[in-house]
């Protein structure tokens, strides 16, 4: 036999050789594989997808007014949604409610049908506006039947919707309810601290710092008082002083006139006594030469009578006289005693207010420090305040869903072609993969015999003596091959 080239090194004419020895194997090797591709793909169910668009809608009402509570980001809040409907009780509703699965249920477990939804359902998000934020994602699901996925994707679009207004309603009720119980427990410490500063206040009332002022003018009031004081002890003294030596006068007298016979030339009443007396002995005298009844006798007589009762009634005098300058010196007495203690009761307030004055220092150490707490206590609850209040109105708006929300943009539709599997597609791969398999097969073959394919594949060095013609001998079955490929094979 003649030595020829390695197989490997097929030039384009040993290829066409074989392409044309085995031209109608390839062709129906090709042709059957192909057809039983489309028969297996043909007979593979088809899959249909229906997707419904959510948009994300922003807060209706601006931020400046009314801020929301809820600050989580929508991805996150997708994904915890997402696991909430994707969780095995919302699944299974959901399958209980279509209907879904039925003849796998027969076969797989819970857990098995539960996962093979999971896959059959899809979450697609979509950018918005902003890079950092979706606008809008897309819910999906896929089955057998095109009505039911359109109600199964309409069905998770929902869900995906009243769970995000759940969700954001007991976000922003949460917040509301831990913000009320921190207001709780700030009014709490705050009455503590009031019921402190007033403890306090009442305690140490009269020497707060706040009282420096009155305590100041008290001092001053007191000081002035008890310079006023000592001044009408002084004026008491000397009242008393003038009073006790008139009543040493007038008592003096009354002595000097009670001693029968005496004469003083300094004072009327002991002369008018004296004249009684000697109007007495003129009398008696007189009786010596006169009767009784004698006018002049009866003249004398009431004279003397007139005399006494003048006398008496001097003395009368005198003794009321006495009697109010002992009274007098009895009430300034008892005033220069009133002063006294006056004097005393000043001078211990004095003292009191001059340590309430040196203890304030220290009041107002002690009061800064109840002040200091007292007034971070009242802003936080200030603060804690205003923030309940915003978190009222942003509950509000949460509950009149006038928040960021989710809004179907598109419902999911009836899809009109199934998603899968992709005839089309397939097919076109089937009839390349035969078509190749038959080429790889028709090579193969070719290969394995070891000839001689045509004088091409003759080292160079060998010479060709001469060329036999080409005798067909076709079976009947190939003659229009052979009619086709007539020039070709000549040229070959």
């Amino acid at each position: 036999m003649i030595p020829q080239k390695s197989p490997t090194a097929l030039s384009p004419l040993s290829i066409g050789r074989i392409l044309y020895k085995y031209i109608v194997s390839i062709i129906a090797a090709a042709a059957t594989g192909s057809a039983i591709s489309f028969v297996i793909i043909y007979q593979l169910p088809a899959t249909y997808r229906s997707e419904a668009v959510i948009l994300v809608d922003s807060q209706k009402i601006p931020e400046r007014y009314v801020s929301s509570t809820v600050n989580s980001e929508v991805q996150d809040r997708l994904a915890t949604i997402t696991q909430q409907i994707l969780s095995t009780t919302r699944l299974l509703n959901v399958i209980k409610d279509f209907g879904l699965y039925k003849d796998e249920r027969k076969e797989l477990t819970q857990e098995e049908i539960i996962e093979r939804m999971r896959k059959d359902i899809s979450i697609k998000l979509e950018t918005g506006w902003t890079r950092e934020r979706p606008g809008a994602f897309r819910v999906g699901y896929q089955g057998k039947n095109p009505a039911l996925v359109a109600e199964v994707a309409n069905r998770l679009a929902n869900l995906f919707i009243d769970e995000n207004l759940r969700t954001r309603e007991r976000q922003a009720e949460g917040t509301a309810d831990f913000i009320d119980s921190q207001l709780q427990t700030a009014k709490n410490t705050l009455d503590a601290m009031e019921e402190r500063i007033r403890s306090y206040k009442v305690t140490h009332t009269g020497d707060l710092p706040e009282q420096q002022p009155a305590l100041n003018g008290t001092l001053t009031r007191l000081q002035l008082e008890l310079q006023g004081n000592q001044d009408a002890i002084n004026r008491s003294q000397q009242n008393k002083v003038i009073l006790q030596g008139t009543l040493d006068l007038e008592t003096a007298g009354m002595r000097s006139n009670s001693i029968p016979g005496s004469r003083s030339e300094s004072s009327s009443s002991s002369s008018r006594q004296k004249e009684s007396d000697y109007l007495q002995l003129e009398y008696d005298s007189l009786l010596k030469q006169f009767q009784p009844k004698h006018p002049r006798m009866i003249a004398l007589q009431r004279k003397i009578e007139r005399q006494r009762a003048y006398e008496q009634l001097s003395e009368e005098k005198e003794d009321a006289r006495i009697d109010n300058v002992k009274s007098q010196v009895a009430l300034i007495e008892r005033e220069i005693s009133q002063l006294n203690s006056n004097h005393d009761r000043i001078l211990r307030s004095i003292a009191d207010y001059q340590a309430r004055i040196e203890r304030l220092p220290v009041r107002e150490q002690e009061m800064a420090a109840l002040t200091r707490d007292y007034e971070l206590s009242k802003a936080n609850y200030k603060s804690l305040l205003d923030k309940k209040l915003a978190a009222g109105m942003a509950t509000d708006m949460e509950r009149r869903q006038q928040g960021e929300r989710f809004t179907m943009l598109d419902a999911a539709r009836v899809p009109e072609k199934p998603f899968s599997p992709k005839r089309p597609q397939l097919c076109g791969t089937g009839c390349a993969l035969s078509l190749a398999l038959s080429l790889t097969l028709a090579f193969i073959r070719e290969l394995k015999k070891n000839t001689l394919l045509g004088e091409w594949e003759l080292p160079s060095g060998i010479g060709v003596l001469g060329r036999v013609p080409f005798i067909p001998c076709d079976p009947p079955g190939r003659k229009w091959t052979a009619v086709l490929l007539g020039p070709i094979r000549g040229w070959l």
